[in-house]
């Protein structure tokens, strides 16, 4: 009973903007698709009308998880009135307000991240007085769309902008927690470190030590990961054979073009014997050996039932 009640409530305490009295300066737009639109969203009045429910915590919208009150927007009400302020290029603590409204209403506009991005710079910091608020916002987005690109573009923003590097392996260690096939995590993790740290010797080791610790081999993610850490010519022998051994249990596993895999694995022993680590440089060479021997034959009897 008293759950239902709260609810009510909290529904009586939302006021629609164009019921807002510091409003009344704003004519809301209502969204133009011109005279003869390509192809126009067939949207229906239940549709514009529909109220949203998410959960609000204090003074920052969480989806799902952190929330005691719940709140119904009008997907008119709110897109209609940001317009206005787009149209009105207003930059005011309303606007942002109404930029995070929107944004909570539908993570993947755009529009909206920009705006808020680009014209409230100032206004996060002097209002807030805690850039970092901005992040826990783009955590309570990314906790229902962790891949929500715009949000992860937000908050790579804010960090930058505002130097708050400190924390985010962390946020990004519970976010892997969750889900290890998280890639946009994984982006994350090397956006930090290489803005911070940058990748040396010691920190690449530490990095593979936890790929090792979790086997997580066969994750594509961890591994386009570790492409990506060698693709920009960094030549850490662990980071190499850690490479080497996910080739292989892809091999292992007859994975989609083994030929391709095999040749990957050969030319990072070779790498490793003739430049990075030629003190065990005839390991690698009979790494290399034993990977041609026991996969070369199957690469080309799968190349010669192709052709």
């Amino acid at each position: 009973m008293s759950d239902s009640s709260s609810d009510e409530s909290s529904r009586e305490s939302w006021t629609p903007y164009c019921e807002r009295d510091e409003w009344n300066d704003v004519e809301p737009v209502s969204q133009d698709d011109g005279p003869h639109p390509v192809v126009q969203i067939a949207y229906s009045d239940k549709f514009r009308d529909t109220y949203t429910t998410i959960f609000i915590s204090g003074q920052i919208f969480n989806y799902f998880h952190f929330g005691t009150h719940i709140q119904p927007f009008s997907i008119r009400d709110v897109y209609d009135y940001f317009r206005a302020v787009v149209a009105r290029n207003e930059v005011s603590d309303r606007a942002l307000e109404l930029t995070r409204d929107a944004a909570t209403l539908n993570p993947a506009n755009y529009t909206v991240w920009h705006y808020r991005r680009e014209h409230h710079r100032r206004v996060i910091v002097e209002r807030l007085q805690d850039p970092g608020r901005e992040l826990d916002f783009t955590a309570s987005i990314l906790q229902d769309d962790a891949k929500n690109y715009h949000a992860w573009q937000h908050r790579q923003w804010v960090i930058r902008e505002f130097d708050l590097w400190d924390n985010e392996l962390g946020y990004v260690e519970k976010l892997l927690r969750d889900d290890l096939r998280n890639n946009s995590a994984w982006n994350q993790r090397y956006f930090v470190v290489n803005h911070t740290t940058g990748f040396t010797d010691d920190v690449i080791e530490r990095e593979i030590s936890v790929l090792l610790d979790r086997q997580l081999q066969n994750y594509p993610s961890v591994l386009a990961f570790c492409q990506q850490l060698y693709e920009d010519r960094y030549r850490s022998p662990y980071l190499m054979a850690y490479m080497i051994d996910t080739y292989e249990e892809m091999l292992e596993q007859e994975s989609d073009d083994r030929a391709a895999t095999l040749k990957k694995a050969e030319q990072l022993c070779n790498a490793l014997a003739d430049e990075y680590d030629q003190i065990r440089g005839e390991y690698w060479n009979y790494v290399a050996r034993s990977l041609t021997s026991r996969y070369g034959s199957q690469t080309n009897t799968v190349e010669q039932e192709v052709s």
